[in-house]
This record gives C-alpha cells, structure tokens and sequence, in this order.
C-alpha cells in the first residue's frame, strides 16, 4: 500500500496500472473512467471489482468511444450485465472528431485521484502492455485535477449517449460489418 500512495509514474510491463486500479477501486466513493475503446478482456477483468463497489452504492461511470468500432459490443453488454444498475455507461457521440482519451478517476475518503494513461480498457494494456501512466491526485495539483475533471464532466453532458439496448442492437450492426472485411 505504501508503495501505491507514494508511486505516480507506472510504467508497465512490470508495474502494471491494474493493480493501482484495483487499489483505487476498492476505496472508491465514486468512479469515472474515460477510455477511447474497451474491449472484452478488459470488460472481464474489471467488471468483478467493479461490481463489488456497485454493491456497496459507489457510482460509476464510464465514457468509451466506438471509433473504428474499436470498442468491443460484447465488452459494452458484459459491464452493462455485470456491474449492475450501479453503472452510467456511456459512448462519446461527437462526429467527425477524434476521441482517443484516457483516464481513471477516483473520488476517495481523503482526496480524489486521476490516472492519465496511454492504457485503454484492455486485458494486455492493464496487464502486461508497454503502457505509461501518471497518477495526479487533486491534493497535491488542484488545478490540473479540476481541469480534467470539469473536462470529463463536459464531455459527459454534451457528447455522450447512453448505452441501452437499443444503441447496442445498431452498435452490433455496424460492428459486424466493419469487422467481416
């Protein structure tokens, strides 16, 4: 533990920004993922502590993007499934503009954390990939943390759809097309 709170640059293979996810994770009182694409390993891997915390009442919400349908369907149905009534899942709807974002954001009992990662919501880039991230937590750059909240907040509000049964019966479609060429 005293490694995780004292740590802020994870470079992995060997310090994999899954284990400070799942830290993060299980002291949540709120958590916001912002992550270019997800796919179903990364779907399977995080749904189970996602879940834990959904149980106990800790909001969740996460913006992913279908650019390229990069962004597995069946990774979008699993959390929807898994993690429960507990989860605000939502895709960035903005047109003709590139979303390639990534970061987790954790309010916690003392202070609010946010990892800018090059990481996506994938087994192998939370687990074993070349991925960089840095940990910046609000008590210590409170601006810098404001700014990438408030951000997130804005691209929630004015480009986000949510994710029902609807948008994946047409996100399914359009998924299977792009991937039989």
């Amino acid at each position: 533990m005293d490694h995780y709170r004292n740590h802020n640059s994870i470079r992995g293979p060997g310090d994999p920004l899954y284990k400070y996810l799942r830290t993060a994770i299980a002291e949540a009182l709120c958590i916001r993922f912002l992550v270019a694409f997800i796919t179903e390993s990364g779907a399977r891997l995080i749904a189970k502590p996602l879940r834990e915390v959904a149980d106990r009442g800790v909001p969740i919400s996460i913006l992913t993007g279908t650019y390229l349908c990069n962004t597995e369907p069946y990774a979008l149905e699993y959390l929807l499934e898994q993690v429960g009534p507990a989860l605000d899942l939502r895709v960035y709807a903005e047109t003709g503009r590139s979303f390639h974002p990534k970061a987790y954001f954790f309010d916690l009992p003392n202070d609010s954390e946010v990892f800018i990662s090059s990481a996506n919501l994938s087994w192998t880039a939370l687990t074993t990939g070349v991925e960089w991230s840095y940990r910046l937590q609000k008590s210590l750059a409170p601006h810098d943390y404001q700014q990438f909240d408030e951000e997130y907040q804005r691209l929630l509000a004015n480009y986000s759809r949510l994710v029902t049964q609807e948008f994946l019966r047409e996100y399914w479609q359009e998924w299977k097309a792009k991937n039989r060429s």
